[in-house]
């Protein structure tokens, strides 16, 4: 057996390129490496930590732009730093204006977050280094120049900002297949899950299962949103790249895929009752399993860049279409009645199967339309003030959080202030990583960053005492950074641990180490205290008081998706991209509300109200959403038949009932519920069903299957209303 030997080759450097934690840890070992170097060489130790630092608040305001735009938010980057280093060393004498300062800035930065979660991130980091000057000028053994700490710092994050552009110039596409990957790794948990369906589960699992499918739709929502904003930022730089026209294909591809797999056909349950003694159901379920599997091998080749392999979930199709043939050939006549049905279950199968395979196909080719087919937001000094300015009211999240996240670090800072304190600023620093948007967040992140302190500060005082020796502590200090960024994001405790090995490391090179022990785990307690208190006292974001409104835009997002939706079956032509913005809208609105729900949860037990019924009400809206989402599958004019003036108005009265629960949330005005008007709405579409065409079949069996989840939403609203608010709530006249 022969022994293969590596190769460092350009493919191997891809390969290495292309895994992003990894790449991320290089970048932070080489920018660390370098600046332990040139303290080192110039014999100044001391100028470790605030290099060190500098680089952490440098890789943590890293955002996924091509190496262009990263140029440009690099100098935005450096500016704020340089700004808020030299504000900080100016005003730290006079604690009063010092205070005010600050929670003039921690609003202002926070409330950048409007524009987006690229500001935000820059923000944040902004805010961080803030803190890291407080902590070095507080820990000054004499005095130093007044450029010392910011130039110092703004240097390690200018080091880590340059190889961040090269590293981005070298890999152009890395962040952009990593979002890839991960979308259709996502898709494809979310197809194993809905091949849970075939056939039905009992009764009592089936809400289990339709709850836990709104959450992962939800993490798909976000990993399309992540792909979608990706490509935005690309296609304003490189518009006509080969490889980005690929890319952008596998985007389109994957929103295919999910439209079709979050679509339901029918009742499974009437289905599986008619076609017991078949195993087409089984078979479905087969293919659909497979189909997941096929989306993570795809993920998985984006990321590395190899072939892809579909064999199985073909070979599961085919099983799918020969059981269907024999079905055609041998089914009873009772199974006629919904064997149309069945016919469009499967002919949705077959078209997801159809998206897979055109993926092998894929080349790259120069998209000139690229910014047609993704439209680029039309960004002005005027239209960033207005995204600002309208979210300055209570009922924005960023608003809220603005204030929290302002008082949290002013009243931190006066505790500073009043007590003596040994490092104290690390208060404020516990409070930016802990104060989250939600208590549910804010709370796991709490006691996350309380444990990883404290299993940091046993690992520092043991490695410390091991290892007295200056070169091995310095080996230490770089090993833990680079732990921190490859673990910040899925494993915290991990992460915090090793950040807190850092920090005792860095300050046992310039005093002794042992002495900040006791302050930084006592630091931890007070900044975490602090956050919790903030999220809970200060405009506190209960999810529950959310939950209406979320709702009512969740009613209005479906309403609109499905006229757009139906506009397909009713006109010649239909503006493709009114079409798209409709159905992200409806994709986002359903999401939030699953995630709404989830985090109320969280929430401690009194401000849980009604989770049982709110739980319910998502499941029916979501199930509702994936009713409406199969016209998507099977879109296409209707031939002139007498039946489509009732269709058209049944899905007219559809969307015009979605609109009115929304805007009876919205007034506090309670929800009718009329079991008279669904039932003789069904009648009208059962007449002269089975004389109609395949494609007139399907639009009639999905607006009775929309009544009927319709007539649930508006039954479990009102139900809902008159529990919460009683006689409160007005009724329309």
């Amino acid at each position: 057996m022969t022994k293969k030997s590596f190769i460092f080759s350009p493919q191997t450097l891809q390969k290495i390129g292309g895994v992003s934690q990894l790449s991320y840890g290089i970048r932070v070992f080489i920018a660390l490496c370098g600046a332990m170097a040139l303290s080192w060489s110039i014999d100044k130790i001391d100028w470790v930590i605030p290099l060190f630092l500098g680089v952490i608040a440098s890789a943590l305001a890293e955002t996924e732009d091509g190496w262009q735009a990263r140029v440009r938010t690099l100098l935005i980057t450096l500016v704020l730093f340089l700004l808020t280093a030299f504000g900080v060393q100016a005003l730290m004498p006079y604690p009063w204006a010092f205070g005010s300062c600050l929670a003039v800035v921690a609003f202002s930065l926070t409330m950048t977050g409007a524009l987006g979660r690229h500001y935000s991130v820059i923000a944040q980091a902004t805010l961080i280094l803030a803190v890291y000057t407080m902590i070095g000028l507080n820990q000054a053994t004499h005095e130093m120049p007044i450029w010392y700490e910011p130039a110092l710092l703004t240097l390690g994050a200018l080091w880590y900002g340059i190889l961040s552009i090269i590293w981005a110039a070298l890999f152009v596409h890395v962040t952009l297949r990593q979002a890839l990957s991960s979308l259709y790794v996502e898709i494809g948990l979310y197809l194993k899950l809905k091949s849970k369906f075939f056939p039905p589960p009992s009764s009592a699992a089936v809400d289990t299962l339709r709850l836990e499918l709104a959450q992962q739709h939800g993490q798909v929502v976000v990993a399309l949103n992540k792909v979608r904003e990706i490509l935005v930022s690309r296609i304003g730089s490189s518009p006509g790249n080969p490889r980005l026209g690929r890319y952008i294909r596998f985007y389109f591809i994957a929103q295919s895929i999910h439209e079709r797999a979050s679509s339901s056909h029918y009742n499974y349950a009437d289905l599986a009752d008619t076609f017991f003694h078949s195993d087409i159901l089984f078979r479905l379920q087969r293919q659909l399993s497979e189909s997941g599997t096929s989306c993570r091998k795809i993920g998985e080749a984006i990321r590395g860049e190899h072939a892809i392999d579909l064999r199985d979930s073909e070979e599961a199709v085919a099983g799918v279409l020969k059981s269907m043939a024999y079905l055609e050939r041998e089914a009873q006549p009772v199974q006629w009645r919904l064997f149309r049905s069945l016919r469009q279950l499967t002919d949705n199968v077959v078209g997801l199967q159809q998206e897979l395979d055109k993926i092998p196909k894929l080349e790259d080719e120069s998209l000139t339309d690229a910014s047609v087919q993704i439209p680029q937001p039309r960004v002005t000094l005027r239209s960033i003030w207005a995204q600002i300015t309208d979210q300055f009211t209570p009922k924005s999240q960023v608003f809220r959080h603005a204030v929290r996240m302002s008082i949290a670090l002013t009243c931190g800072y006066a505790i500073i202030q009043n007590v003596d304190i040994d490092v104290g600023y690390w208060v404020l620093l516990t409070t930016l990583f802990v104060c989250l948007p939600t208590f549910g967040s804010t709370r796991k992140r709490l006691y996350e960053r309380i444990a990883g302190t404290v299993v940091g500060l046993v690992a520092a005082w043991c490695l410390i005492t091991l290892f007295p020796m200056q070169p091995v502590q310095l080996v230490l200090t770089v090993v833990a950074g680079v732990v921190f960024f490859v673990t910040r994001t899925n494993r915290y405790v991990l992460a915090t641990a090793a950040i807190t090995l850092m920090v005792i490391c860095c300050f046992n090179q310039v005093s002794d180490g042992y002495d900040v022990i006791l302050p930084r785990l006592i630091d931890t307690l007070i900044g975490s205290t602090i956050s919790w208190l903030a999220v809970f006292f200060i405009l506190p974001d209960w999810s529950y008081r959310q939950l209406p409104m979320t709702f009512a835009e969740g009613m209005r997002r479906s309403a609109e998706y499905l006229r757009e939706l139906m506009r397909f079956y009713q006109e010649d032509s239909v503006d493709e991209q009114v079409y798209r913005r409709s159905r992200r809208r409806a994709y986002n609105a359903d999401a939030l509300l699953t995630s709404t729900l989830v985090n109320m949860q969280q929430e401690p037990g009194h401000y849980r109200t009604d989770t049982e019924l709110w739980q319910r009400l998502v499941i029916r809206s979501h199930t509702l959403f994936n009713y409406i989402a199969a016209f998507s599958a099977h879109r296409g004019k209707l031939i002139e038949q007498p039946s489509n003036r009732i269709l058209a108005e049944a899905s007219a009265y559809i969307v015009k009932s979605l609109e009115d629960i929304a805007q009876c949330l919205e007034d506090k005005h309670l929800v009718t519920f009329n079991l008279a008007v669904f039932e003789e709405w069904q009648a009208k579409l059962e007449v002269g069903a089975a004389e109609e065409d395949e494609r007139h079949y399907f639009v009639q069996s999905q607006l009775q299957s929309l009544f009927d989840q319709l007539k649930e939403v508006r039954r479990l609203t009102h139900e809902l209303q008159l529990q919460v608010h009683g006689d409160k709530l007005k009724t329309i006249s």
